[in-house]
């Protein structure tokens, strides 16, 4: 992934980010999705680690973003 798209991708969450219970379920919805679509094309311990790496890429955005607050 090239600096700049990442980045860019930083700034859309930043811009829509809310600390709010409800968003942070809603997100952990949207990655539940994304691992059950995994799961279903047979491939169970690669789902387990994109659920993982996703939590912890939401997980590392949270506190940043909190900290720049």
């Amino acid at each position: 992934m090239r600096t700049d798209n990442a980045r860019a991708m930083i700034e859309a969450y930043r811009r829509n980010y809310s600390p709010s219970f409800q968003s942070f379920l809603k997100r952990l919805t949207g990655y539940l999705a994304a691992a059950a679509v995994i799961y279903l094309y047979g491939r169970e311990e690669t789902a387990l680690l994109v659920l993982l790496a996703l939590l912890v890429v939401d997980v590392l955005l949270t506190a940043g973003l909190s900290r720049e607050s």
